[in-house]
């Protein structure tokens, strides 16, 4: 068998490309359906056949829930769901490799050694992961080698262009899913070296997909109200069909439009065309496309190079064909980008060429055996009353059931989160007048278009540096962590060696790197700590109580030392943050005081006459929902309800009033979220649910006559952009909801929270996180936008750290050590169990790191990449 052909295969999130080299080095990309580029997608059929490509993406019309199109962005998941089977995502690798191979074998008659690629941020676990899927496609061991040293060589190679020893190369990979940046230094040995990498885990060409979806529903609305509601809430095949119809017509009017200037748009059921323009591509994509030029910028600022100093700017990967990626890059790097007609094809043949060179390549990983515990019945899955796995045109894998014997209803896929996020008008009213208004829309549109992302987790929970010892010997008193982006402050108290009392002491960590950044030993000693504590990015707050329960002190500390900044009498215990702000209220029973970071008062405010102040939150935003481990804290106005049942509505920052009008009584309930105030009005078999604009405190809606018998609602939260949950208390029974869901976008109460006994309820993105009671256990469910339960229920209770996962952790706000499992949770109710009995008093999370007190010090530990 020769042994000189090679085949280089680029596995990507969208597509795969494939590219057989000859023995006289000639080169030709491997067709699949006539096309050099086939689909990484797969579909799973009733017999337990798992098609790929094209066939996958027309089978997915037949049963949506069996087909997965980006199959890459699940390696974190490990596994798949597709119907009613879980599939490890190796074996998805392995269908897409074995098509390859079968593609490869009708061209030269034999399979050849090969050679894989993989982002250069990728672990040494999800590299095996790719020599796991290879072998079981029954390749001989490969050799993988990173996407951007991949897209060097042929940049140097096959485009002539030099790239001298020592000299920078930028590599900016645009997929389907994902933009990775990296810049690579020249070696003399003419191999590549990569200085710094990046990129942006939730940016790809799905999302200018997404853009433009929501950009021609707009005016689908407004000219077919009945259709576009189908198509934005489908509940059937047919229409399920029709939607993944439309968002495959705007994808090829996007592509088209890197050719044209005007590109038809056919809506199912509608009989009249639609047409996208490039200037209204380019608009759409300009917020979209700034995030990547600035993370371009940041990653080049990594090297400590310049733009200038750069040998080149080589654009691959599909999305980069739209030509308005080269035009902003260049408008804001200064340098001519280099782009080819077919962009993803250079990063197959590139990584054949750099076999050629000493480019560094993962050796062979050991082809793992099935576990000997796994009998025959196991393997096929008969035991489990599955159909059998019976051969195909693609590759037929061992699978077993996902979920339990209820079939629980299916997860939306990875990839097709867009295609059931239902955009609200407000948001899509935003991207219309980004057209306009582009640069005073950037950050807003893309907030609106994709903010509930699902970032994987990483495979287990990584220590970040070495544990840094606490100062003295903690007693029982107080164990507090709060953590805000790249920082983190953490409390606690020590026995003073004076028999005084306590001390308290405060630290502060880099999350990054695990470092302690200053240790403030014995801030305050005294005793009558009250348990607030409020960290931002400038502010670090707590409050201490001098006189019980009648005087207080907030002590603002500098964030660079630690130092104290000021304190600042107070006679109110209660506190909110509002962005960098401290509000503090009420002060003598109808003021408000508000501090910025250094402790000095910007605005202060009292209620008119002899009122005072019964109730006060601050008007919250849906910012929050997709940013819950570092929120804004507010919308920059406060809600304050006076004993005569008078509401005002005050600017935080100028402590002017917006707006003050009777409403109802002090004994109501009262809620301010997204631009509007929510009431529940007790009634003698129920309550009303009263609806108010903040701006004016004029009344917008009203739903009467909520029939609760004599129970009172005790609770109302936000759980989601327009929803907001009112919780009627269970007779007899401590902190047990039934919950009423209320959509401001529907005037009108949504759906009931009573088939079981719930805790308490908050938003997952933009899908429901509810607490239920099984006997003595709390569980947690989550619930999609139509209320249904997706994946199993999951015997943990978790904090949302970012608009698309949870976390759960031990020792959450308890006095002593607590052992306890740190789990992660997809909004599509995957679990990702990533450590067992850890040992901690306190912890807290952000999106990527979970900061925590331990018995042997404050440790950083990461469970996903920043």
């Amino acid at each position: 068998m020769p042994a000189d052909y090679l085949l280089s295969v680029d596995l990507g999130t969208s597509h795969t490309v494939a590219v057989v080299v000859w023995p006289d080095g000639r080169t030709r990309p491997l067709l699949f359906d006539g096309s050099p580029v086939m689909p990484s997608a797969v579909f799973l059929d009733p017999a337990g056949t798992l098609h790929t490509g094209k066939d996958a993406e027309r089978l997915a019309l037949t049963a949506p829930e069996r087909f997965e199109p980006n199959p890459k962005q699940r390696i974190s998941d490990r596994t798949i769901l597709l119907g009613d089977r879980e599939v490890p995502v190796t074996a998805a690798f392995a269908a897409i490799l074995s098509r390859v191979a079968r593609a490869a074998i009708e061209s030269v008659g034999h399979l050849p050694n090969a050679v894989l690629t993989c982002p250069a941020a990728w672990s040494e676990q999800r590299r095996a992961a790719l020599h796991d899927a290879a072998a079981q496609a029954g390749y001989r061991p490969v050799k993988i080698i990173t996407e951007p040293v991949a897209a060097a060589h042929y940049y140097t190679s096959r485009l002539s262009h030099q790239v001298g020893p020592g000299q920078p190369l930028a590599v900016f990979d645009f997929g389907g899913g994902t933009l990775d940046i990296a810049v690579l230094e020249r070696r003399p040995d003419g191999s590549f070296g990569v200085l710094a990498d990046g990129g942006l885990p939730d940016l790809g060409g799905l999302d200018f997909d997404a853009a433009l979806v929501a950009h021609i529903g707009e005016t689908v609305r407004q000219r077919e109200p009945e259709i576009w509601k189908r198509l934005e809430n489908p509940t059937g095949a047919s229409e399920l069909r029709n939607r993944r119809e439309l968002w495959e017509e705007v994808r090829a009017a996007k592509e088209m439009l890197s050719r044209s200037s005007v590109a038809p748009v056919t809506v199912p059921d509608m009989a009249q065309s639609l047409h996208l323009t490039r200037g209204e591509l380019d608009q759409i994509s300009r917020p979209l496309l700034a995030r990547a030029v600035g993370e371009t910028q940041r990653v080049l600022g990594l090297t400590g190079r310049r733009p200038e100093q750069l040998a080149g700017l080589f654009l691959v990967g599909g999305s980069s064909r739209m030509p308005m990626v080269a035009k902003m890059l260049h408008e804001g790097l200064g340098i001519a980008p280099t782009v080819l007609e077919q962009p993803e094809l250079p990063v197959s043949e590139g990584a054949a060429l750099a076999l050629t060179s000493a480019a560094p390549v993962t050796p062979p990983a050991p082809v793992p055996s099935p576990p000997a515990h796994l009998t025959a019945p196991q393997l096929t899955g008969q035991s489990r009353g599955l159909p059998p796995v019976t051969p195909g045109s693609d590759q037929t894998i061992p699978l077993r059931r996902g979920g339990d014997d209820q079939s629980p209803p299916v997860p939306p896929r990875r990839g097709t989160e867009y295609k059931a996020r239902r955009i609200p008008p407000k948001w899509i009213a935003i991207g219309v007048a980004a057209v306009v208004l582009v640069a005073a829309a950037t950050v807003g549109i893309w907030w609106a278009l994709n903010p509930y992302k699902q970032r994987p987790f990483a495979e287990e929970l990584r220590e970040v540096g070495a544990a840094e010892p606490l100062s003295g010997e903690v007693d029982d008193g107080i164990y507090e962590v709060r953590s805000v982006g790249d920082r983190s402050v953490l409390f606690y108290t020590t026995s003073s060696t004076d028999e005084s009392g306590q001390e308290l002491h405060v630290r502060a960590v880099d999350n990054r790197s695990g470092e302690l950044l200053w240790d403030a030993e014995q801030v305050l000693p005294g005793d009558g700590w009250n348990g607030t504590y409020f960290v931002s990015e400038e502010l670090i707050a707590f409050s201490q109580e001098v006189q019980s329960g009648e005087e207080y002190s907030f002590i603002f500390l500098d964030w660079e030392t630690g130092e104290v900044r000021n304190t600042i009498p107070s006679w109110a215990r209660d506190a909110a943050r509002s962005g960098e702000l401290l509000v503090v209220g009420p002060v003598g029973g109808n003021a408000f005081e508000v501090y910025d970071a250094d402790g000095e008062q910007v605005s202060s405010w009292e209620l008119e006459g002899e009122e005072t102040v019964a109730q006060w939150n601050l008007v919250g935003t849906p910012d929050d929902i997709a940013n819950p481990s570092a929120p804004a804290n507010g919308d920059g106005r406060l809600l304050a309800v006076s004993s005569i049942g008078v509401a005002y509505v005050f600017d935080v920052e100028s402590g002017e009033t917006v707006a003050s009008e009777e409403i109802e009584t002090v004994d109501d309930m009262y809620y301010a979220w997204n631009g509007l105030l929510y009431v529940a009005v007790d009634k003698e078999t129920g309550y009303d649910l009263n609806v108010y604009s903040v701006e004016d405190l004029s009344e917008v809606d009203s739903v009467r006559g909520i029939e609760s018998g004599e129970v009172a609602p005790a609770a109302i939260t936000v759980c989601g952009e327009t929803l907001v949950c009112v919780g009627e208390l269970v007779e007899d029974q401590t902190g047990v909801y039934h919950w009423r869901v209320y959509d401001a976008d529907a005037e009108e109460i949504v759906h009931e929270f009573d088939d079981r006994e719930y805790g308490w309820i908050e938003p997952l993105g933009d899908r429901i996180m509810a607490e239920y009671y099984a006997g003595d256990d709390v569980r947690t469910q989550i619930y999609s936008k139509s209320f249904k339960s997706v994946n199993n229920s999951l015997e943990e209770t978790f904090d949302p750290i970012d608009g698309g996962s949870a976390l759960a952790w031990p020792g959450r706000s308890t006095f002593g050590t607590a052992v306890g499992n740190v789990i992660g949770l997809g909004r599509d109710g995957t679990r990702a169990e990533l450590r067992t009995e850890l040992e901690v008093l306190a912890c807290d999370a952000t999106d990527t790191r979970l900061v925590c007190l331990t018995p042997a010090g404050s440790q950083v530990y990461s469970f996903r990449d920043e």
